[in-house]
Order: C-alpha cells, then structure tokens, then sequence
C-alpha cells in the first residue's frame, strides 16, 4: 500500500489530470473518453488509499476534478480543434504511466509540450487531402472524371474559407455557412467551365466540413451514458449541418433559381 501522497503531491496529480483532459477535449475527444483518461491518472497516482475521495466530471465545455485535501477544479474549454494525434498521445502517455512504464514527473512534462504543440499536419498537406476527399466522394457519388477540378476547387476554397472566417466570426456556425456558400459558388464557377454535375460538385464543396467526428463523439458519449454531452453534440452537429446547407442554398437561390 502506498503512503498519503502529500498536498503538494496531491495538487500536481490534480493538475496533471486536468491538463490530460483539458488538451484532450480541445482537440476534440468525446468526453468519455476524457474522464477515462483523466481517472486512470489519478487512479494510479494515488494508489490503493481507500481514505482518499477523487472524481472527474466532464462536459463538451468543462472539466471539473475533485481530490482530498486540495478541492474542486474546474477548466472551461472555449475553443476545439480536431487534433487526433494529441488525444491519441495524452491517452497512451496515461496507459504508459499507470502501466508502471514512465514516471509521473516524466508524464506530467510531456502533457505540458503536448498542449504547446500545433497541429501536426502542414495547410499544404491539408488543401492536398480536402481535394482529394472532395473529388473522391464526388465521384463515389456517381460523378464524372470531367468534375474532378470543380469539386475538388470548390472544397478547398470551402476549407480555406472555413479557416479564415473562424478566426475573424465571433458567431457560432456563420463561418460553416460562409464557407459553403464561398465554396458552392467556386463550384458553380468552375462547372460553368469544365464540368457536368454541379449537384454532385455542390457535395464535393461541403464534405471537408461535414462534422463527422462531432457526430461520431455524440453518438459515442451517449452510448457510455454522457446523455447531456452526447445531446449538447449530437446538436451542435446537426446546426453545422443546417448552417452548411443553407450556406449551398444560397448560392442555389442567388444564382442559379
């Protein structure tokens, strides 16, 4: 059995397990999986100290974590970008530690570089696999080899135009919508010039920003009964998709009706 972890001991395992959930569901975790996470953290730091009481809760916009002798703490998450290479790391850095593999010092330090850490992939690799994913799906969908340079423009103006009104629209969903417009209308140009199904190209333009990992998160939280989160997502998926739809209905009422 372990001896009483110290307050000082105590309040940078509080810390440390913040910080896991705190870059993990910034980078777009389910919360699920965040307080999974976060408890296995503390869990093990801990130790087998029945007198000791630690909770985690967690919500699409907040983490709250409880341990003896130090409190309540509480992070509000603002902002998420989807980042599948920081969740994967902060969960095998908390398998690594309570496996016994690396200490909790060690730990604690590389979550602190994983939160200082941008997005791995360059925009040039990303514009690479909008356009990829724009022209496949625009062709899976039963689209012509003559459509290929129309969707694949449309989606990556659509992404590009996704990036730059996030950063300046403090409204929720208006960038999605702005970005669809921008990118149906790119498509709609190009169509105009080399290509035969502007519908299908229309797809191609809001793939890139259909939100599937916030849907799949939803569906996810709610199957490990996170009802409110799983809800609070399943929501905010459904209005991007409504904000990505009439952001294309625009450009179908303005120019082509």
């Amino acid at each position: 059995m372990k001896t009483s972890p110290s307050l000082q001991e105590n309040q940078a395992i509080l810390e440390a397990a913040l910080l896991a959930g705190k870059v993990m569901l910034e980078s777009g975790a389910e919360t699920s999986r965040v307080e999974d996470t976060m408890e296995r953290i503390i869990r093990y730091a801990i130790g087998d100290i029945g007198t000791f009481s630690a909770y985690t809760y967690v919500t699409v916009n907040g983490i709250f974590a409880k341990l003896d002798r130090v409190g309540t703490q509480f992070y509000r998450i603002d902002r998420r970008r989807y980042d599948l290479n920081k969740i994967t790391k902060v969960n095998q850095l908390s398998r690594d530690f309570a496996g016994g593999r690396i200490g909790f010092e060690e730990m604690h330090a590389a979550l602190q570089a994983a939160e200082k850490e941008s997005m791995g992939q360059k925009l040039r690799h990303k514009l690479i696999y909008t356009a990829s994913l724009s022209g496949s799906i625009m062709l899976i969908f039963g689209g012509a080899f003559d459509d290929l340079p129309a969707a694949m423009t449309a989606g990556v103006v659509a992404f590009l135009s996704c990036l730059w009104l996030t950063r300046i629209l403090k409204v929720p969903f208006l960038s999605e919508c702005g970005a669809a417009f921008l990118g149906g209308l790119a498509g709609l140009c190009m169509t105009s010039l080399a290509g035969r199904h502007l519908d299908l190209v229309m797809v191609g333009a809001v793939v890139p920003l259909v939100p599937g990992i916030a849907i799949t998160n939803a569906i996810r939280d709610m199957m490990a009964r996170h009802y409110i989160s799983g809800v609070v997502g399943a929501i905010e998926a459904l209005f991007i998709a409504g904000a990505l739809g009439a952001g294309i209905a625009g450009v179908y009422w303005m120019f082509i009706l």
